[in-house]
C-alpha cells in the first residue's frame, strides 16, 4: 500500500510524535494541580486565553514539532548534530517551563527558562534550514506562540 520510504517516514514521525506530545502530556500530568489551583489565582494580563486554549494549542504546536524533527531525520544533508542538539536543548527548556511555572511556582526562574527557550527556537529554526526548510517553517508558530506566552509569563511575574 505505502512505499518503503513512506513507511519509514511514518515510523520516524510516530516517534518524533511520541516524544513531542508524549512528552507534553506527561509535563501536563505533573503540573495539573498547579494549573487548577495555583495559577487562578494570579492576575494576568490581558487578552490571557482561557485554559482550555493551552492544550490544543500546544498539542498542535508539538505535532508541528514532530513533523519538523522528522523532516530533519529523513533529510540527506549530513552534519545535523547541531540541529539535533538544539532541538533537544529547546524541546528541554519547553518541558521544564511547565514544570517550573506550575509545579515550583517559580515564575521568575520561569521566565528565565522561556527566555532561552525562545532563544533556543529560533537557533533551532536557522539550524533546520539548512537541512528542511518546510521544518524551518513549521516551527515558526511555536516561535510566534512561545513569544506571547513569554510577554504572559513576564507579566506574571510582575504583577504577582
Amino acid at each position: 500500500m505505502f512505499s518503503k520510504k513512506t513507511k519509514i517516514f511514518i515510523e520516524k514521525f510516530l516517534l518524533c510524535l511520541l516524544l513531542c506530545l508524549g512528552g507534553g502530556w506527561l509535563t501536563g500530568l505533573i503540573t495539573e494541580q498547579g494549573i487548577k489551583e495555583w495559577y487562578p489565582s494570579l492576575i494576568k494580563a490581558c487578552g490571557t486565553p482561557p485554559n482550555v486554549v493551552f492544550p490544543i494549542v500546544w498539542a498542535i504546536l508539538y505535532i508541528f514539532m514532530a513533523i519538523a524533527l522528522t523532516l530533519l531525520w529523513v533529510s540527506k544533508i549530513a552534519k545535523k548534530k547541531i540541529a539535533v542538539l538544539l532541538f533537544s536543548i529547546q524541546l528541554l527548556l519547553n518541558f521544564s517551563w511547565s514544570y517550573l511555572f506550575f509545579y515550583l511556582e517559580q515564575v521568575g526562574l520561569a521566565l528565565v527558562d522561556i527566555t532561552l527557550l525562545w532563544i533556543c527556537i529560533f537557533l533551532t529554526i536557522i539550524f533546520f534550514w539548512r537541512h528542511t526548510r518546510c521544518g524551518s517553517y513549521l516551527l515558526l508558530p511555536y516561535l510566534a506562540w512561545v513569544s506571547y506566552a513569554l510577554y504572559l509569563n513576564l507579566f506574571i511575574w510582575m504583577y504577582n
